[in-house]
């Protein structure tokens, strides 16, 4: 069971969670401004990524329209 476990671990141990990336991708902010587009920008991946629309606009998603 051990190298079962020790196999896993092995494959596993190099694998970057995605919590720890959005961390890394913050930190390359250069200024305040950058590091609220940047949240923004991850916390609205989802509704852009699955088509819904954005309660604001969003770089790169010129086409879809606030809704308000």
């Amino acid at each position: 069971m051990s190298t079962i476990k020790q196999w896993l671990h092995k494959v596993f141990s190099g694998l970057e969670s995605q919590e720890q990336l959005d961390e890394a991708y913050l930190a390359q902010s250069v200024d305040a401004c950058d590091l609220e587009r940047r949240i923004h920008q991850l916390e609205y991946r989802a509704a852009a990524r699955d088509g819904l629309p954005l309660h604001a606009s969003v770089p790169g998603f010129h086409h879809r329209r606030a809704l308000w």
